[in-house]
Parts: structure tokens; sequence; C-alpha cells
């Protein structure tokens, strides 16, 4: 049987698997439904201020 401490190192891994799949995520909710896995990011992204774009 595993220890908790060894399901915490295995948590681990899903969480650092799940930032290296969406890196802009700030927040990664993972929902298991039997066979189901569902991954849900919340990805940040900036806007530059001042960006200037050309028009032709």
């Amino acid at each position: 049987m595993e220890s908790n401490k060894e399901k915490l190192v295995g948590l681990n891994r899903i969480r650092e698997a799940a930032f290296g799949l969406y890196p802009n995520a700030s927040k990664i909710t993972i929902t298991i439904d039997g066979e189901k896995i569902k991954v849900a990011p919340i990805e940040d992204y900036e806007i530059p201020v001042g960006l200037e774009i050309e028009e032709e």
C-alpha cells in the first residue's frame, strides 16, 4: 500500500506534467470520471501596451 508521501510525489508529477503541457496556465483543473479525463487550463497572456499596428 502506498504511503501518503508516495501519493503526494505522484500527484506532484501529475502537476508538473500538466504545467509542462500548458506553460502559460495559472490554474489547471483535472477531472477524472471513470475512463474520461478532462483538463481545463486557465491561461494568462499579456497584451503589450503601446503596440503599434501597421496598416496597409
